[in-house]
């Protein structure tokens, strides 16, 4: 299932109707949300300057969106990574 560029991430997991849902599953989508978000905005910024009829109010926000959700992704990393090298340097 992919993810709808004009489709928010929670609306986007609201959709999903399975009872026992996979964390990692939903950081996979995440991460493919994310990456479809910085698509978009690139796509934006490239019809803006082609020429298309694009209002800047929206490439700004659409660039916001990207940026958020990618330093929201970063810090989810930086988490996981801290609570990983957290349960190796555990003494048994």
């Amino acid at each position: 299932m992919q993810v709808n560029n004009t489709v928010d991430f929670k609306n986007f997991l609201s959709e999903k109707k399975e009872i026992n849902r996979n964390p990692i599953d939903d950081f996979k989508n995440f991460v493919l949300y994310v990456d479809a978000e910085i698509k978009k905005s690139q796509q934006l910024k490239k019809d803006f300057l082609n020429g298309k009829d694009i209002p800047i109010y929206e490439i700004f926000v659409q660039s916001q969106k990207a940026k958020i959700s990618l330093e929201l992704l970063t810090k989810l990393r930086d988490e996981a990574l801290k609570a990983y090298n957290t349960v190796i340097n555990m003494r048994i």
